[in-house]
């Protein structure tokens, strides 16, 4: 590969890979595959880095300077990792060399030695490159989005389509500084930049950095739980079955309802429901109720039967978990495929007010807003 001088007053890391002419199919089809190797070594490399970057946190500290040997050894074992993620990228065809020796491969990557580093930086720079983190995210979703469109491409013609290969090394050179800054081998602030030319971000930029993430990461949680509880209100349903509640005191069972997989019948209740000898009395004020169920897992690949799968909610609007959780053999927890049973669940509800909805989610619905659960409504 050709030297590429860093252009004066250019952050302090470089990366470059050289635009291949031509891409092998075959190389291209099974890559992941024949990189196996590879990304053993640089998981063991990454261990490495880290425990070299955990004794430079301290020489830094105190003398304010990374220990060369070291920072030399943290940047040959980042540029093997560069030459490894070029490769997986399809950025280049020549199989990686198990080595971190410059010029051997047609990926640049090298870290200008510092004289002196901030001792103070050390403790806030996991902060401020936190909204480079997040914009690098985004970008890294359009990458892997490029990498897809290039794989075809490659298969199909032999060519890495050019603008989609710079793309893809501009959001790796960002990521590079960004670890550089980070892993403490620079104390300039990477800039928001995939240009091989960007100048260190200034004092501004470290201020909008600081300044904004808490907004940006507040806005960011706002949409993943916004979009979380819609594709909720989607993907789950809840089968509703209203019943009289003195026909379930009575024995009379309701008709069977399949949630997921399962045929789940209310049997019977029984309020108010002794438990002496099993369990403790109810509180003063209160009394137990027990319902009587029969679940069978028709073909369900998950059917739980544990206290966290039930809720009750009486007329006064209280939600609760049941106490005690009654099947054969005691302890069970889990239906399997071909499966009946019969399950009691007793609740302690307050005298003076009476059951309103029984919950039962045999899945996950129990924990997040996806799937499937049946509630009787009693009335």
């Amino acid at each position: 590969m050709p030297v590429l001088a860093r252009a004066p007053g250019a952050y302090p890391v470089t990366f470059d890979v050289e635009y291949p002419a031509k891409l092998s199919r075959l190389s291209t089809l099974f890559r992941l595959l024949i990189a196996i190797p590879q990304l053993l070594v640089i998981y063991a490399l990454g261990t490495v880095v880290g425990i070299i970057t955990f004794i430079a946190w301290f020489a830094i500290l105190f003398t304010r300077r990374y220990p060369k040997g070291l920072f030399e050894l943290v940047v040959s074992f980042n540029r093997w990792t560069a030459n490894v993620h070029a490769y997986m990228a399809l950025l280049r065809d020549e199989y990686p060399p198990f080595s971190s020796d410059p010029g051997r491969y047609p990926v640049l990557y090298d870290v200008e030695y510092p004289e002196m580093l901030s001792r103070w930086l050390i403790f806030v720079k996991w902060f401020l490159v936190l909204l480079h983190q997040i914009v690098l995210y985004f970008l890294g979703l359009f990458a892997i989005l490029a990498g897809i469109i290039a794989y075809f491409a490659i298969l199909i013609t032999g060519r890495f389509p050019r603008a989609l290969f710079t793309y893809i090394v501009g959001v790796m050179r960002w990521y590079y500084r960004v670890n550089a800054y980070s892993s403490l081998l620079r104390d300039e602030f990477p800039p928001y930049s995939r240009r091989a030319d960007a100048r260190p971000g200034s004092g501004r930029a470290i201020a909008v950095s600081a300044v904004m993430i808490f907004p940006v990461s507040i806005g960011l949680i706002a949409a993943f739980v916004g979009v979380a509880l819609l594709v909720g209100t989607i993907t789950s349903s809840t089968e509703r079955v209203s019943v009289r509640y003195a026909d379930v005191l009575a024995g009379d069972s309701t008709a069977p309802v399949d949630i997921e997989g399962n045929v789940v019948v209310l049997l019977s209740a029984e309020d108010p429901y002794n438990l002496s000898g099993v369990f403790r009395k109810p509180r003063v004020g209160y009394r137990f109720v027990q319902f009587q169920l029969e679940i069978t897992n028709v073909d369900s690949a998950f059917t739980s039967v544990n206290k966290q799968h039930f809720g009750l909610t009486d007329t006064d609007g209280r939600d609760q978990g049941p106490l005690l959780v009654q099947v054969r053999p005691l302890g069970r927890v889990q239906l399997e495929r071909g499966e009946t049973e019969r399950v009691g669940v007793a609740f302690e509800v307050r005298d003076g007010a009476n059951p309103s909805e029984l919950t039962y989610a045999p899945g996950l619905a129990a924990f997040i807003p996806f799937g499937e659960k049946v509630r009787f409504e009693f009335r």
